[in-house]
């Protein structure tokens, strides 16, 4: 599987991201968060915090810097979860590539190396913080929800290729 070794993720948790302990990321040596959105922190297009995940983020808001990037590119909705979850959002990043992160490591301000990515998707997460120099962990999605066939193929390839590494 050496081949894709840009999907490896530092830490892969068979859980969502309420089940990662501060003490993984601490052991990192990591300073600050990149958090994707959707599927990751809320259900997509909900624009709500389940309880479960308000106090993972409370306790995590207490130990790095944290900024929200994510590939949604929906104004209104942005602008409606900065509102909920009090972080930095970054819409519309085109993850895995550049559009996004620069402003997020404006917002950091910190090396690579003290950054870690966690999100739900190899090819997007994953591949952005491999291709940054940052840690990266990957969760499984938050909540179950309907989405299109391709898409829950595309995930399902997405985890074979990590779960073989």
């Amino acid at each position: 599987m050496r081949m894709f070794p840009f999907l490896k993720p530092t830490l892969i948790y068979d859980n969502d991201v309420t089940k990662i302990r501060l003490e993984d990321i601490e052991k990192l040596g990591v300073e600050g968060l990149i958090l994707d959105l959707d599927n990751t922190i809320m259900a997509p297009k909900s624009a709500r915090l389940d309880p479960s995940v308000k106090a993972w983020l409370d306790i995590m808001k207490k130990n790095f810097k944290i900024v929200v990037l994510t590939n949604n590119k929906k104004a209104f909705y942005l602008e409606a979860v900065r509102q909920v979850l009090d972080l930095p959002v970054i819409g519309f990043a085109k993850k895995p590539w550049l559009f996004g992160i620069y402003e997020a490591l404006e917002i950091l301000k910190l090396s690579n190396a003290k950054i870690a990515v966690i999100g739900d998707r190899p090819l997007t997460d994953i591949w952005l913080g491999q291709r940054y120099g940052f840690k990266t962990v990957l969760v499984r999605a938050l909540t179950a929800h309907i989405e299109p066939r391709w898409k829950y193929w595309l995930r399902k390839l997405e985890w074979s290729f990590v779960k073989r590494m």
